[in-house]
């Protein structure tokens, strides 16, 4: 009995092996199959898959530059239809903010230019 448990274990770990070593020569088939596929087929960028357009000659397709124009007025008049515009009073306090903040920005820039000017002074007369 003991001889055939030893036989039985060592069948199993035989064909273990095997099938470890099958799964081993399949990976390496699978990988050198991907090396030739990859060799074989150029690489293509995004470019190159789309094919070009031919432009076409026909000039009556393109509406002319006064059309254009036209075009493009009328839809700024549209565009500027929809925009949603200030009352008179918003208008007035927002403009006042925005003067106030300029002055503000201007006295502080004259401040600072100031002192720099009279530091940069006392240094170049000693």
């Amino acid at each position: 009995m003991a001889t055939n448990k030893k036989n039985k274990n060592a069948s199993s770990k035989q064909k273990q092996v095997n099938n470890t070593q099958q799964q081993a020569q399949k990976t390496e088939e699978k990988a050198t199959n991907l090396v030739k596929e990859e060799k074989k087929a150029p690489q293509t960028t995004v470019k190159s898959d789309k094919k070009p357009r031919k432009k076409s000659n026909d000039k009556s397709k393109k509406p002319n530059i006064f059309q254009q124009i036209v075009g493009f007025l009328k839809g700024v008049y549209h565009e500027l239809k929809k925009v949603t515009w200030l009352d008179r009073e918003e208008l007035v306090r927002r403009t006042g903010i925005v003067a106030g903040i300029v002055t503000i920005f201007t006295l502080l820039v004259w401040v600072v230019d100031s002192g720099l000017g009279a530091l940069a002074a006392l240094f170049l007369n000693k």
